[in-house]
């Protein structure tokens, strides 16, 4: 009997979604014959025998179309802007929502990197090599539209409770998967492989275990269906190309930037004011302390020695991003330490005193891109500001879109820079920052 319910109130979503999709087709008749102002009403009084959650999402669809993948009139009524205040605030939040949705395939990819590293640097600090990483992914397009309807839903399509750091987190909550180590093959040609399998979505249980009633399941149903008949996820993703990381760094700076004089991948804490804690004076030791040694720069890395393996994962997981940089990175960067600009942050966060080893996502440090962790500061209510506002206090972070750095104090900052350049000390003023603030994740103590 249940499963007969289950497979009716899918039934159900999918034949209220097409009652929606040839209600937008009424709309955008209406608004092709000029009645632009009157769409949302026609198609309202054109389908009565809607019930009630359709004709919220209708009205959704209609003012956020597909969602939000892009803002009201753009798509379903043709135009490019529009200069109206409500309208124009709901195209950018519209827009920064849906760059949010449509980059959860790199995250989900830079989430599983992060997890790889981290069971690699676990298991080689227990003497045992992995010569190849294997990543079974079962997580497809399919569980993104899943994603973005059962979390559209969530906060009943308003986009002003949305944030892309809060779709981040509950996809982080919601990515599933399970490490085993093996070997393959015999003899000379055996070889230890670490195989992470990540998981299907479940949306049936997701909804179940967010407390959605039959009224919400049959909504996010209905959003599943549009944007499923309609290709959005194809259609729109264009429209979001910005969004997407550059896996080199910040490579377009060509000003001064010197590095250290030192090589070695060893971390020391003698220096540190309180190692038992988390604060922004160590912060800075440990900065410094990455580009004295020449740290090196590869996306989704945090401070972890650059394995072979390692590498070869990520080179084909971004084969035009980490792959472009390979022979560079192998003469570089194997085997020395690296990260990527946010990563000089959290390897900090997530550094063990007792033996040096970083653990990931540990010591209350969540593991951020480089704008989610300067909102998350806004966010949090953290001290931050415009760089014409920033006192001189160690441990500050600076940021500009798509790009972090740790202020050291006289006028300098460390920063993982690019793979080609690697952790350098570059001055603050000339730099392009945007923005500085506290990390909410660390102590900020009296100097």
């Amino acid at each position: 009997m249940a499963n007969h319910d289950d497979r009716s109130g899918m039934q159900t979503a999918a034949d209220l979604a097409r009652m929606v999709k040839a209600a937008v087709r009424i709309a955008r008749a209406a608004a092709a014959a000029g009645l632009h102002g009157a769409a949302v009403a026609a198609a309202k009084e054109a389908i009565p025998f809607l019930v009630k959650v359709v004709i919220a999402v209708l009205i959704v669809l209609i003012a956020v179309p597909m969602v939000v993948f892009t803002a009201l009139p753009n798509i379903f009524f043709g135009y490019e802007s529009s200069d109206t205040d409500s309208v124009a605030h709901m195209t950018q939040q519209a827009m920064t929502i849906g760059g949010a949705y449509m980059s959860l395939e790199e995250f989900e990819h830079t989430q599983v990197d992060s997890v790889v590293t981290s069971i690699v640097n676990e298991y080689e600090n227990q003497g045992k090599k992995i010569d190849r990483i294997k990543v079974v992914n079962h997580f497809d397009e399919d569980d993104l539209i899943w994603l973005i309807a059962i979390n559209s839903v969530s906060h009943q399509q308003d986009l002003n409770t949305m944030s892309a750091v809060e779709i981040r987190n509950f996809c982080v909550s919601r990515l599933t998967y399970s490490p085993s180590l093996g070997i393959i093959g015999e003899g000379d040609a055996a070889e230890t492989t670490l195989t992470i399998t990540v998981e299907k979505l479940a949306p049936e249980k997701l909804m179940v275990d967010l407390g959605f009633d039959a009224e919400a399941q049959t909504w996010a149903g209905a959003l599943y269906e549009t944007l499923k008949e309609s290709d959005a996820i194809q259609k729109y993703g264009p429209y979001f190309t910005p969004y997407q990381p550059d896996y080199s760094g910040d490579s377009g700076y060509d000003g001064e930037a010197s590095h250290g004089s030192s090589y070695g991948n060893d971390i020391d804490i003698s220096k540190f004011v309180s190692p038992e804690t988390k604060n922004n004076v160590d912060l800075a030791a440990y900065a410094v302390q990455a580009w004295e040694n020449n740290w090196g720069y590869v996306w989704g890395t945090y401070g972890n020695v650059l394995t072979r393996s390692l590498l070869d994962y990520k080179i084909q997981q971004y084969p035009d991003g980490v792959g472009a940089y390979k022979d560079f990175i192998e003469e570089n960067w194997l085997g020395r330490r690296t990260t990527d600009c946010v990563g000089l942050i959290k390897g900090y966060g997530w550094l063990d005193p007792t033996d040096q080893s970083i653990d990931y996502a540990s010591n209350g440090m969540p593991d951020y891109g480089a704008n989610q962790m300067y909102q998350s500061a806004v966010d949090a209510g953290a001290d931050h500001g415009s760089m014409s506002t920033m006192p001189d206090i160690v441990g500050l972070a600076v940021w500009k879109e798509g790009h972090i750095g740790v202020y050291i104090g006289d006028g300098y900052v460390v920063e993982a820079m690019s793979t080609k350049k690697g952790v350098v000390k570059t001055k603050v003023e000339g730099r392009g920052w945007q923005g500085w603030c506290k990390i909410p994740y660390i102590d900020y103590l009296e100097e």
